[in-house]
């Protein structure tokens, strides 16, 4: 859907690898931090045209893997999981939307 734009794909595939990258169960919170982290840091420097809603997203996600931490979101039953779930969606869903299909042809520069 972003081939037309390398900056949208690069960035599609740097949210890709946020939700679909393995996590290791030591230390969870703060690598799900880190690579939300990586996925503003990549929406800041690719500068594609949904950079500022996946930035916004991934500082949500930030927020929420902190209040997972804090508030022990272990358990199947805390909400945790399915804000998480509901947020990392919405970077796809704001990748795709704003991906060339749905805003026509773009240039890079």
């Amino acid at each position: 859907m972003n081939i037309g734009n390398w900056r949208m794909l690069v960035l599609t595939l740097a949210v890709g690898a946020g939700i679909f990258a393995p996590i290791p169960d030591a230390h969870f919170y703060a690598v799900c931090v880190l690579v939300e982290c990586f996925v503003a840091a990549s929406a800041i420097i690719i500068e594609a045209p949904a950079s500022k809603l996946v930035f916004r997203v991934s500082m949500m996600l930030v927020l929420f893997h902190f209040l997972g931490w804090w508030l022990d979101g272990y358990p199947p039953e805390s909400p945790y999981h399915l804000l998480v779930k509901i947020l990392e969606h919405a970077e796809l869903v704001a990748c795709i939307l704003m991906s060339t299909l749905f805003l026509g042809k773009q240039t890079d520069a």
